[in-house]
């Protein structure tokens, strides 16, 4: 069924039955990657099957635009570890930077009606990443294209740098960041890469994160002091 012919109680539906499979997995129940995509609405695959890596290439030049969306065992755990954030917060607002598919904005929006912004650099997944969250009717997750190093970045408290900067260019969106926390406090969560740069930050301190497998590591959060 199309979008433009779901109504109310139809979209109220699909954002409910999202949220009871959300919440079992964050009871431990063993959920793979492609139920939970399923349940959000998102086609990664077939989004990405009609991807040409030559096209992306010619379109993004030295950009990473190779899709590396994280698992939702990592999505979990920074939730988890932003929980009292959000609780403290109910304004909180999070500024994912190379969001992909969208997954820590769509899963933090059912789960917490967390008010979130995706910045990817492809189009094509951020136009999917729009369409489930309008067939979730998540009206405060919002997703727009564009290349973070030159794009306007929306205010928010909570940024998200999950390994989708190649390192050479990293630098300057690190420096963005360091903007930001002077005028007020953020926090940071990042995997891989650029775990380096931020661990290497004196106006940056790490907050604890308790989880195992990859997110435990892979997943580093920072506040800014």
């Amino acid at each position: 069924m199309s979008l433009s012919v779901l109504s109310p109680d139809a979209v109220c539906s699909e954002r409910m039955a999202a949220r009871r499979v959300i919440e079992a997995f964050e009871n431990g129940a063993e959920i793979d990657d492609a139920t939970l995509d399923r349940v959000l609405g998102l086609r990664i695959a077939a989004v990405e099957g009609r991807l040409d890596t030559l096209a992306l290439l010619d379109r993004y030049g030295v950009q990473r635009f190779d899709q590396g969306d994280l698992t939702y065992e990592v999505v979990r755990a920074f939730h988890h570890a932003l929980a009292p954030e959000i609780h403290s917060r109910p304004d909180l607002r999070l500024l994912d930077l190379g969001c992909g598919y969208g997954r820590f904005g769509l899963y933090g929006a059912i789960l917490h009606n967390l008010t979130a912004h995706g910045l990817e650099l492809v189009a094509e997944r951020a136009d999917e990443a729009r369409r489930a969250a309008a067939g979730l009717g998540l009206e405060r997750v919002t997703f727009e294209s564009g290349d973070m190093l030159q794009a306007v970045w929306p205010a928010a408290d909570v940024y998200c740098l999950m390994n989708s900067v190649l390192p050479d260019l990293l630098p300057p969106v690190v420096e963005r960041l360091r903007a930001e926390a002077l005028a007020r406090r953020i926090v940071i969560a990042s995997v891989s890469t650029s775990n380096r740069a931020f661990a290497d930050a004196d106006w940056l301190r790490p907050l604890p994160v308790t989880a195992e497998g990859v997110a435990g590591r892979e997943l580093r959060i920072w506040e800014s002091v």
